[in-house]
């Protein structure tokens, strides 16, 4: 199985999370490091589609920071504005969603669902130990011809050499990213699967991650958390559970 496919097949709170993961890595403010840096991470992840393994997933990175550009492998943001604590980003984001038939008994005689990618914008404020995020994007594939939005917020307590950071956040994905995800077309309907058109979703996501430049002359980071699905992703008859556990743990360093 590629990487790729790998990636495909885990879960959706965790891939969303591998941008602002490795965008951590890099301290805020004038000092910033620029240049090409690389590392590696492990991602296991959860999923609620209906008897779907769950899955431990490598990740190389290589990325670049520079003054306003950051490339983390397909992941990469432009930086369009900083004032005051605030900044806003043009990204470019790839969506890890979606399955092959053989993923799952569930998806037999249905066709593939592809992963796609999509174009946005994001806004956070760091304000003392306070961080707030915002961030919206829209498919450029014409796979599900649809978008998302989110919004975060997460405070960090620093302990000795460690920062460790809880957060709460909402993930909004739109009819056309659940029907397409999550429904099924009247030509996929069986005695066991009902058709099933999906419904806007509003997610419900937790986090704690921790991290510490102690280790190798890098950034170490740990991140865990939990996904609680919207009943439109839920009551959909390719899935058989609502609440999906993740961890990710990412080691970086510039070259």
């Amino acid at each position: 199985m590629t990487l790729l496919k790998c990636l495909g097949a885990a879960s959706l709170s965790t891939l969303l999370a591998f941008s602002s993961t490795v965008t951590a890595q890099q301290p805020t403010g004038s000092q910033q490091p620029q240049g090409w840096m690389w590392g590696f991470g492990v991602a296991a992840s959860q999923d609620v589609y209906t008897d779907f393994d769950n899955r431990i997933v490598p990740i190389p990175i290589v990325g670049y920071t520079g003054e306003k550009l950051r490339v983390y492998g397909p992941f990469i943001g432009y930086e369009l504005f900083r004032e005051k604590g605030f900044t806003l980003d043009a990204q470019l984001v790839p969506v890890f969603a979606g399955y092959e038939e053989d993923d799952s008994a569930v998806f037999t005689g249905m066709e593939d669902r592809d992963f796609s990618y999509a174009a946005g914008v994001g806004l956070n404020y760091n304000t003392g130990s306070w961080v707030y995020s915002l961030s919206t994007n829209a498919d450029i594939l014409g796979k599900f011809d649809g978008y998302q939005a989110s919004a975060r917020i997460g405070k960090q307590f620093r302990v000795n050499n460690f920062m460790i950071e809880p957060s709460v956040g909402v993930n909004y994905q739109d009819s056309n990213y659940v029907d397409y995800y999550y429904g099924v077309r009247p030509e996929e309907a069986n005695a066991f699967r009902n058709v099933y058109v999906g419904d806007s979703a509003l997610n419900t996501e937790v986090r704690v991650a921790i991290s510490t430049r102690q280790f190798l002359g890098g950034m170490t980071r740990l991140e865990i958390g939990a996904t609680f699905f919207d009943d439109s992703i839920s009551d959909s008859p390719l899935t058989d559970d609502d609440t999906a556990l993740s961890a990710m743990l990412v080691y970086t360093r510039f070259f």
